[in-house]
């Protein structure tokens, strides 16, 4: 059921872009819906295979409740290929049974070569990477990692029972470093492998095109900062939680940077041109590169930036509408 070859293309990711989100309010899962119900006829692929995609490092990529056009997330299992040791699984995002029976079959194969699953570490809190924290938990006994932050999200949903800091975890012999980098989420971690030379991103990036910023549990000033200083702890390949290993990791961290900061720009411009103006009223400007389908998306991420440019003292707000200063 292995591969344990490495590669880096073969982990079925979603096809375009990957924003995940989990809604916190009436407001925001109707926003979701409308990019939902805009993919209504996009068939999800099965879950995908077992495969190496670093030393130390394999992916299985399950069916998950991400938003369009995304349709599974990466779990990923760290610790040895070859011989005995502890497995840490990260971000078994899966609530629906077959997935979870998928992963159960594969543990099950590395629990008879004398590899035992160890825990469950969670980058954040959203549902599509904690929806098989609970089934795991209870049929193999597993400890539940996460920051502080995220395990007061999930609460019962996603029951964490070590909330752990960043620093140093021991994956048996096996050396990760847990990274605090909120933006996408103010708990979010992502782990760099040294050993590995490769980073498991979580959702400050995807493989295939961007990462929501949602301004309710997000942050725009936080989320720049995380890529920044991620980029400055050398991570190497970044395994992410949607879609293909990244090879150039600081590359990609680079460029994410630069395209939020010119998407602000255009955000400023957008504000200037109209004088005053809500997040929806300045998309169709800002946005003009980006489907429709996914505006309501891009208002979210507007609203992200307004506030980035508010703190920096570029706008000011009443209510919902924001003006140019």
């Amino acid at each position: 059921m292995t591969k344990t070859a490495f590669v880096v293309k073969a982990v079925r990711p979603p096809l375009q872009s990957s924003f995940v989100a989990d809604p916190i309010n009436d407001q925001v899962e109707r926003t979701y819906e409308k990019v939902r119900a805009a993919f209504a006829s996009q068939i999800a692929a099965p879950d995908g295979e077992l495969l190496g995609v670093a030393p130390h490092i394999r992916v299985l990529a399950l069916r998950s409740p991400t938003l369009p056009p995304a349709t599974h997330t990466n779990c990923y299992i760290v610790g040895p290929v070859d011989g005995p040791g502890p497995l840490l699984l990260v971000d078994p995002g899966s609530p629906y049974p077959e997935s979870q029976q998928a992963l159960d079959a594969v543990l099950q194969t590395e629990i008879a070569a004398g590899r035992t699953p160890w825990a469950v570490l969670l980058t954040h809190h959203h549902a599509d990477h904690t929806g098989g924290v609970n089934h795991l938990r209870k049929r193999w006994n597993l400890e539940v990692l996460a920051h502080p932050l995220t395990a007061e999200l999930t609460g019962s949903r996603a029951l964490v029972t070590r909330p752990i800091s960043p620093g140093v975890l021991q994956v048996g012999d096996l050396r990760a470093e847990l990274l605090h980098t909120p933006g996408h989420a103010s708990g979010h971690l992502c782990v760099k492998v040294e050993a590995a030379n490769a980073t498991l991103a979580g959702d400050l990036v995807a493989g295939v095109g961007t990462i929501l910023i949602d301004p309710d549990e997000g942050d725009m000033t936080e989320y720049l900062d995380s890529l920044a200083a991620l980029e400055a702890a050398a991570p190497g390949v970044l395994l992410p939680a949607h879609g293909p290993a990244i090879l150039d990791g600081p590359g990609k961290l680079r460029a994410y940077r630069s395209h939020r900061l010119a998407r602000e720009q255009k955000i400023a411009d957008a504000l200037a041109a109209r004088g005053v103006a809500t997040a929806d009223e300045l998309v169709p400007m800002a946005y003009a590169d980006t489907p429709a389908p996914f505006w309501p998306l891009a208002v979210r991420s507007t609203l992200a930036h307004l506030k980035k440019l508010e703190r920096d003292g570029r706008a000011t707000c009443e209510g919902q509408r924001f003006a140019a200063r």
